[in-house]
């Protein structure tokens, strides 16, 4: 039996090593590329709110970075303008890690919001469906404090329907998310902002969370 190059044998593991570092899923950097200071395994709990042209919003989220490349947040928002008008508003995301570099993280990024909007006997239902690339990196300033900044960009879908209107309307839309987390330990603070095509003015979200 032939015997092989030990420098060929070494040289291909080499290869495959950087390979692998450099296009295998990222779980070693937990969902950095949507911001989540999230550890493989790891789940938050968070506390949002959201700031609108006219209309603010508070509720509660659960983020969860599974063992693999797959990261999921869901959360729910409420807003009594007053005794007569309500706006609930329910979201989810998925995202995926492709991770294209050592300290990086690339996902695309899909999910949902539904809000539903009441005021006396009117309501108003808005779906959004967005869809988006996105990339993040950890930037570790030692004493378990982290940086995990985070930008994406995609399109999103829209769907109103209601007693406003004769049938469902649809709108399509671009935006850019961009946001920075600061992880202290078990606790973290983050911030963003989302510009969309088709919203007259930038939405905000600050947000703290736990982690487990």
């Amino acid at each position: 039996m032939a015997q092989r190059n030990p420098l060929l044998v070494r040289g291909s593991g080499v290869v495959a090593a950087v390979a692998f570092g450099l296009f295998a899923p990222g779980a070693l950097f937990g969902q950095a590329c949507i911001g989540s200071p999230n550890g493989p395994g790891q789940y938050s709990i968070t506390a949002d709110a959201n700031i609108t042209s006219g209309a603010n919003d508070f509720g509660l989220g659960v983020a969860a970075n599974f063992p693999g490349p797959l990261g999921a947040r869901a959360g729910v928002a409420v807003d009594d303008f007053d005794d007569d008008d309500r706006r609930t508003r329910l979201e989810g995301r998925v995202s995926y890690d492709i991770r294209s570099g050592p300290g990086i993280n690339i996902c695309p990024v899909g999910g949902a919001d539904f809000t539903r909007r009441t005021q006396d006997s009117f309501s108003e239902n808005q779906l959004r469906i967005p869809f988006a690339l996105s990339a993040g990196g950890r930037i570790d300033a030692g004493d378990g404090i982290r940086l995990v900044p985070s930008a994406r960009v995609g399109f999103a879908h829209w769907r109103f329907s209601g007693d406003a209107f004769d049938q469902t309307q649809t709108e399509n839309s671009v935006f850019a998310v961009a946001g920075a987390a600061l992880a202290l330990d078990d606790v973290h603070f983050r911030a963003e902002v989302r510009i969309d095509s088709f919203e007259d003015e930038p939405f905000y979200r600050f947000q703290v969370g736990y982690r487990r």
